[in-house]
């Protein structure tokens, strides 16, 4: 029986069990995420902390997630994916902890670094464990379930902070992630010990791993369509709910169930179009969906009526889906899951840490330039602006994606 074979064996064999372990930790990373959002920045003015250090205080995650990305993946590589699923729930669960119990600005800081680099253990290591482990004629599905845990906890993730809060105190939402986070640690302990394929574990050089991932044009591909997905995201979040605010009157609540509405789509799509991919193949759907974003997108600047808004809000998560989804598992489908020589191995978290590496500049780069172009033009002209760059990557997709 060769290594291939074998491989295959013991992917189909691992199934729900590792799936379910993925989702859990991702959607607590999520959850938390979003619990802190209505939460932290009230706590943080009784402690006196200004508006700018406020914003370096959200900033630090997503540095810290920038900076831990790839290095997590390829130590991942190295030493296998539980130790990283590991630190990812326990030290989130110190990072929470930080959060509840923090009295000084400092405090914050290092519990908000200290959840960016969860993340980034979290996401590599995470997805990762799915490319290595699972039936790999099933990973658009496997993909689209661990997307769907996301969003579901980041529909849950600021309903459960803000109402905790208010009804328990400040600490309560974060006692309960810490809670959580322990508990999905406990869990985590029970996974198996990764594995690998040949020349992996012998090969530890940077240069040597990043190489085949970074010349690899299908990975460039699924890095920029992530990129793009986030940038979207990055200008509508903070934008959006102004307009909301001004044309329908609506409160932060009815804010928050339209950003519902298009993650509760998302998140029932995300396994539909997963699947979708794995029979018809990720060119397709992610296409399809880069040219219906692109539709889509302005009329959210346009529309007068928040019947339609809920509507539109819908479309753009099923939308979303079908060209995020299915760049995921590109990485695991063009790298290969064995080889020989240095750079061996298929390197899953190496690349999976450059993915999000680039969901993370997304998210960076969308709200400055969002809010640039919408100080230059208004917000029908940036969601336009918008729209007319997912043409040119639907095409550029088009072209190196095709035969794939």
């Amino acid at each position: 029986m060769n290594v291939d074979h074998q491989l295959g064996t013991a992917r189909i064999r691992a199934g729900t069990p590792l799936l379910f372990l993925v989702c859990l930790v991702i959607f607590l990373d999520s959850l938390g995420y979003g619990v802190v959002v209505p939460v932290l920045p009230l706590y943080a003015k009784q402690l006196g902390v200004s508006d700018f250090n406020l914003g370096l205080l959200f900033a630090s995650y997503a540095i810290a997630l920038l900076i831990g990305a790839i290095p997590a993946g390829m130590l991942s590589d190295r030493f296998g994916r539980k130790p990283f699923v590991l630190f990812g729930m326990f030290a989130m669960s110190a990072a929470f902890l930080f959060y509840a119990y923090a009295t000084t600005y400092p405090m914050l800081v290092v519990a908000r670094v200290l959840d960016g680099f969860t993340a980034a253990a979290t996401w590599s290591a995470g997805l990762a464990l799915i490319g290595d482990r699972c039936d790999p004629d099933s990973l658009g599905t496997y993909f689209g379930y661990a997307l769907a845990a996301m969003a579901i906890g980041a529909v849950g993730g600021p309903v459960l902070g803000g109402f905790l809060s208010d009804s328990l105190g400040y600490k309560a939402p974060f006692i309960l992630i810490a809670a959580m986070c322990l508990l999905g640690g406990i869990v985590a302990l029970f996974l198996s010990a990764d594995a690998k394929a040949p020349g992996v574990r012998g090969v530890f050089s940077p240069r040597d791993m990043l190489r085949p991932i970074i010349g690899n044009t299908v990975i460039r591909v699924a890095c920029v369509v992530t990129a793009i997905t986030t940038i979207g995201l990055g200008m509508i979040e903070p934008l959006l709910p102004l307009r909301l605010s001004r044309v329908f009157g609506i409160s932060r609540t009815g804010i928050g169930l339209l950003f519902g509405a298009n993650l509760v789509f998302y998140a029932v799509a995300s396994p539909l179009v997963g699947r979708l991919s794995d029979r018809v193949g990720r060119m397709r759907p992610i296409v399809a969906g880069l040219l219906a974003t692109a539709v889509v997108f302005p009329f959210l600047a346009v529309t007068r009526s928040l019947p339609v808004m809920y509507v539109l809000m819908g479309i753009l998560g099923i939308t979303i889906a079908l060209f995020g989804t299915p760049s995921v598992p590109l990485i695991t489908d063009t790298l290969p899951a064995s080889g020989e020589g240095p750079g061996a191995g298929p390197h899953y978290g190496t690349a999976f840490g450059l993915l999000n590496l680039f969901w993370s500049l997304g998210y960076a780069i969308g709200p400055i330039l969002g809010g640039g172009l919408v100080s230059a033009w208004g917000l029908p002209a940036t969601l336009l602006v918008y729209s007319l760059m997912l043409l040119p990557l639907a095409l550029l997709t088009a072209r190196y994606l095709r035969g794939h």
